[in-house]
């Protein structure tokens, strides 16, 4: 679905710190538009703003880590640990939302839209290298 190639280690590394800006300056937006539409909604956005935003930190960082080469059982082990810090931060946004009273639901449907704005995002910034590549 999304291709790097042709590029080099540098130039995906200022992609995705590009991408992860991008990302923070969505939240932001949807922080200024909870706070003066739906103030009692506030504490659920944010948990969901904070997860979102440490979900996609911990993928940048896995894509960073997977430019080293290494043996098959090495990278299904960095795939699996990727997976147990992804659940775990699932696990500790939730027990924050239960013990501060916000709104779960709010919560998880802020996350599902800031990871489909980084999908976008990733198709925009794909497709801009493959149209380079073709003229």
């Amino acid at each position: 679905m999304f291709s790097f190639q042709g590029m080099d280690k540098r130039e995906i590394v200022v992609a995705l710190a590009g991408l992860y800006k991008r990302q923070v300056y969505a939240a932001a937006a949807v922080i200024v538009g909870v706070a003066l539409l739906l103030k009692s909604a506030l504490t659920g956005v944010g948990c969901g703003i904070v997860w979102s935003l440490l979900d996609t930190l911990l993928l940048v960082i896995s894509i960073l880590k997977g430019f080293n080469r290494m043996s098959e059982g090495e990278l299904r082990f960095r795939v699996f640990m990727n997976f147990v810090k992804r659940l775990a931060l699932a696990l500790v946004m939730l027990y924050l939302a239960i013990r501060y009273n916000a709104g779960i639901v709010w919560m998880l449907i802020v996350f599902t839209l800031m990871h489909l704005a980084l999908v976008v995002n990733l198709l925009i910034f794909t497709g801009r290298k493959e149209q380079k590549k073709v003229s």
